[in-house]
């Protein structure tokens, strides 16, 4: 009996998993066909934005080119960078 009890609960586990795939796959699938149907949606919507809204298109360009660019390098008078304790302040909240 102790070795059919790992084939009884594969068997279980297998049996489980096809009864509960009609119940979970439509859902699944529901949510891929949205998420390609607004991927594409969005695509036809950015060629009218840039159109009819050039500036628009312009700022997202040099948003985009900002995200890319590196980080400053120091500079030879600013001194080691782990030296001391580093303080971020920032300006009061209103």
């Amino acid at each position: 009996m102790t070795d059919a009890v790992p084939l009884l609960v594969v068997a279980g586990l297998l049996l489980a998993g096809f009864l509960l795939w009609p119940l979970l796959a439509p859902p699944m699938l529901a949510a891929e066909r949205a998420r390609r149907r607004k991927s594409v949606g969005s695509g036809m919507l950015g060629v009218v934005d840039e159109v009819f809204r050039p500036q628009a298109h312009d700022a997202h360009l040099v948003w985009e080119a900002q995200q890319e660019l590196p980080a400053p390098a120091p500079l030879p008078g600013d001194g080691p960078l782990a030296s001391g304790r580093i303080r971020i302040t920032l300006p009061p909240s209103r």
